[in-house]
């Protein structure tokens, strides 16, 4: 074999290497492996993104924060990536779905070290289109979310099964909801019964409110216990939370037009939500809340929301009648709180109350403590 035999074996072994390289790497990228493999720092430092199964939006434009989850070491990276478009330029049409490579490249032009960033989750994100949403249409401040249900007809005869879901209404009071309950099959001859003639004792032992429960009912009749029966039903919590409108980035306060309350079903444990776009008004934002995800009190860092030596809003109830008065905070404090307020200009005027914080801004003076 003469030299230049050698040199076109050489050149047609190297490039099938490097096909067969590139195949392999492309194998990985598809398998929802690295970006690219960290060359410096250590694990902890590794920005952690997923990309979710599927989305909804609102929008004509679809942005990463939409289709990523900001996990460990990347907050600063969803504050500079969360509002950008999927696909370059802010005219993009809302595709119908987003490949994990397609991702990759992305990142890359906005100049993201691909080397530090680690991305998970699927290989594929199916993206859906919803009408958006009306100004007005999302419970607010001046449309109550659930509507007052008529008094409830004590007079007649009520049910077993009526008597269980108003017990467990009453159970689900502390958590700001009501109960939606549905029960099994077994048990349905006692559901029929009614009080009058019968009463009924009801008790639980269940730790949890919310999920499969057991109700233990001790059945009477003109005094003398008739039988014990065991019914089963599925409670769930109805209750409304904040959500967000638009993605909340870490690092930013939230204002009013960012949030919604909506109505949720809960079919297992609960963590604290906040029930009203008051408690979120203000706060900083401290994990990122994709749009329409809830607002959790574990996504906020609490900030003041009155800040001492600054106007204030004051608010309350004299003899009917809705009362607004300007007026100087004299402590700081968050939603809840109970902080002092100064009212007047002169010296002969002032008055120091006590009022609890509603609000940005806003405090609620007690019954009675108004001027």
């Amino acid at each position: 074999m003469n030299e230049r035999s050698q040199v076109v074996n050489v050149r047609r072994d190297t490039t099938r290497d490097t096909a067969r390289w590139a195949r392999f790497a492309a194998g990985l990228l598809a398998a929802g492996t690295l970006l690219a493999t960290p060359v410096a720092g250590s694990d902890s430092d590794i920005a952690r993104l997923k990309l979710r199964a599927e989305v909804t939006v609102c929008s004509d434009v679809v942005t990463l924060g939409d289709v990523l989850e900001f996990g460990e070491n990347s907050e600063p990276l969803a504050e500079q990536l969360a509002r950008q478009p999927v696909a370059a330029g802010d005219g993009a049409p809302t595709p119908t779905a987003v490949m994990h490579e397609q991702i990759v490249k992305r990142l890359n032009e906005l100049g993201v070290n691909l080397s530090r960033v680690l991305l998970g989750g699927a290989l594929r994100c199916q993206i859906m289109r919803q009408a958006v949403a009306p100004p007005g249409a999302y419970p607010g401040d001046d449309t109550p979310l659930l509507r007052a249900m008529p008094p409830e007809d004590t007079s007649g005869p009520r049910s077993l099964a009526r008597v269980l879901r108003a017990h467990a209404d009453t159970e689900l009071a502390d958590l700001g909801g009501t109960a939606e309950t549905s029960f099994e099959r077994a048990g349905q001859e006692f559901l029929q019964l009614t009080t009058p003639p019968w009463e009924f004792h009801v008790t639980s032992a269940d730790r949890d409110k919310i999920g499969l429960r057991t109700f233990h009912v001790a059945v009477r009749r003109d005094g003398q216990l008739q039988r014990k029966v065991d019914v089963s039903a599925q409670v769930r919590l109805v209750r409304p939370v904040v959500v967000a409108r638009r993605p909340l980035n870490p690092g930013n306060f939230v204002r009013s037009d960012d949030v919604a309350l909506e109505t949720r079903v809960f079919d297992q444990g609960v963590s604290t939500m906040p029930a009203r776009i008051e408690e979120v008004v203000g706060q900083q934002i401290k994990r990122f809340v994709a749009a329409g995800g809830i607002v959790a009190a574990d996504s906020l860092k609490a900030a003041d929301l009155v800040v001492r030596a600054r106007p204030v809003t004051v608010t309350g109830d004299s003899a009917g009648i809705q009362v607004r008065l300007a007026g100087i905070a004299l402590d700081s404090g968050g939603y809840g709180d109970t902080i002092r307020v100064r009212l007047g200009d002169s010296r002969r005027e002032r008055k120091m109350l006590r009022g609890v914080v509603t609000g940005l801004g806003t405090v609620r003076l007690a019954e009675g403590n108004l001027p």
